[in-house]
């Protein structure tokens, strides 16, 4: 019997052996690119479960002014999430910098994104249409590196705590990803 890890190598194989998807190798074969994109979800969440989402649904995906990936990025968090921290820090007086601050700090420790990976200046939205489906793989966030290339001290660095429930979606319907909400100051 296949490990979820195994299938969802052959997801991303299989994925990556269509002729519209070769560019994204960079000379690599679709099993070498599969690796390192399963090395990558490891480093990221330590177990994985294998889900079928079913519309209607949000997912979130926060991105910085640099990211190419708008519309094919793959990690996603429920819009649960960010709804919560908005109405926790919604009882606080903040101006309108502040609680996008803290709203895109507290984003950051809880989904633990490094610095270098993404600013966090926008959020963008899957909406999944009712009654259609999607499949994904879900995990619990890892601990992540503030500044993922420097060393952890106590001074410069950290880990972020993670522990949000964090979605990879191998393919997504381009159609169903809009902008959401602008988390810059």
């Amino acid at each position: 019997m296949a490990s979820v890890w195994d299938e969802l190598e052959q997801d991303i194989v299989g994925l990556y052996s269509l002729p519209h998807n070769r560019l994204e190798l960079r000379g690599q074969t679709p099993q070498q690119f599969a690796q390192g994109k399963i090395s990558e979800i490891r480093s990221g969440m330590n177990s994985v479960k294998k889900e079928n989402f079913v519309g209607p649904q949000i997912f979130l995906r926060v991105i910085g002014s640099t990211t190419r990936k708008l519309y094919g990025g793959e990690w996603w968090f429920d819009a649960s999430l960010l709804n919560t921290l908005e109405t926790n820090y919604s009882r606080i007086f903040f101006t309108s910098a502040e609680r996008k601050r803290v709203i895109r700090d507290m984003l950051r420790e809880l989904l633990a994104i490094s610095t270098e990976w993404n600013q966090i200046a926008e959020v963008w939205a899957l909406e999944l249409p009712p009654g259609q489906n999607l499949k994904g793989y879900s995990g619990l966030g890892l601990p992540q590196k503030l500044f993922n290339a420097l060393p952890l001290t106590d001074k410069a660095n950290r880990l972020l705590v993670g522990k949000a429930r964090q979605v990879y979606f191998p393919v997504k319907n381009p159609l169903w990803v809009v902008k959401y909400q602008n988390l810059a100051t």
